[in-house]
């Protein structure tokens, strides 16, 4: 595990400045006296910030000036840009993590607040449901989990998975124009290829949550040759379906600001005012699929959602059958 905290306050200090004066030199004398430190210690900070990734161009008699910012997920690209009321204040940023659920997780059993946010550069033991794989590429896209600590119906607390999923696709219309849908109950695709995946855990006491970890993983700038890696299922990124790379700091900042009011809209009036939107997301309402549930298929068409979240289907025979989880493997066609 490599964890990387909050820059120090000399650093963000001087990265405050340099954005302050995008484009200008600043001069090591004035960032010495203003901070008051010494020349040398400027140009250790500088050097630091070199080393995280900052494009910095340092000219004798004029200073330092601000050329790049590297797209990186770090806790001084993030924070003070942030829009969200309670979400992410409490922020978490490693290069390197076996699994950011895992350590949430860890975070909860030790008091963190409702809202802290885990999110890493690179997974290297990443999963999704059912504790398949989730391959997380270092630098392309967004691995991030959040601890939600609002007490819920053991039933209720895993539709922060769907209001997830819903909020990411209502980010990437509104910021992205990407056209994307959602597969019951934790894949969000565009044009049919999965664009992001949703893990939530919960620990809680018999009828009640005691807290929720939902973890996601999102493809934001991986290539079309990243794409055709071993997947269960086609896989795509933002990046390919719009042709060009995206900020993910953006992507970041709008999906947290996305999901924080959509999950609160969900806890003052419940999920059932919002099956309307999800159906309107839907992948599946209205087709012949497929799904799994343990040992057992079962095949039928996608009618709808139960306030609860579960998935309505109808059976060829007639009957209506209410699926609480599963894996929909096949979809055939809209009927």
């Amino acid at each position: 595990m490599s964890l990387m905290g909050p820059t120090k306050p000399t650093q963000l200090e001087i990265l405050k400045i340099l954005k302050q004066n995008e484009g200008s030199f600043v001069s090591g004398v004035g960032l010495a006296e203003r901070l008051a430190i010494s020349r040398p210690g400027v140009w250790k900070h500088i050097n630091r910030l070199k080393e995280m990734g900052y494009e910095i161009q340092s000219r004798p008699r004029l200073g330092y000036r601000l050329v790049a910012v590297p797209d990186s997920l770090a806790h001084e690209e993030i924070v003070p840009n942030l829009k969200t009321q309670w979400l992410a204040h409490s922020y978490h940023y490693l290069r390197t993590i076996g699994s950011t659920n895992d350590y949430a997780l860890l975070l909860a059993i030790e008091g963190a607040p409702h809202g802290t946010l885990v999110v890493a550069e690179e997974q290297t033991k990443g999963r999704g449901r059912l504790r398949r794989q989730w391959i997380s590429y270092p630098n392309r896209g967004i691995y991030l989990s959040i601890l939600l600590r609002n007490p819920l119906p053991v039933r209720v607390a895993p539709q922060s998975a769907y209001i997830g999923s819903l909020a990411l696709v209502k980010m990437l219309r509104e910021q992205f124009g990407i056209t994307a849908s959602i597969k019951w109950p934790n894949d969000v695709l565009i044009n049919g290829r999965k664009a992001a995946g949703i893990l939530t855990e919960t620990q809680s006491d018999q009828d009640f949550s005691r807290f929720s970890v939902m973890g996601i993983g999102i493809n934001v700038n991986h290539s079309r040759e990243e794409m055709e890696g071993p997947f269960r299922y086609p896989a795509t990124s933002i990046a390919i379906e719009v042709g060009f790379a995206v900020k993910r700091q953006r992507v970041l900042l709008e999906f947290l600001t996305q999901f924080e009011r959509d999950y609160d809209h969900f806890l003052q009036k419940g999920f059932s005012v919002m099956i309307p939107e999800f159906e309107a997301h839907s992948e599946i309402l209205g087709k012949i699929i497929t799904v799994v549930c343990g040992e057992r298929e079962i095949m039928g068409k996608a009618q709808g959602f139960t306030p609860e979240g579960a998935l309505m289907l109808l059976r060829e025979d007639g009957s209506q059958e209410t699926v609480w989880a599963g894996d929909v493997s096949h979809v055939e066609r809209a009927v």
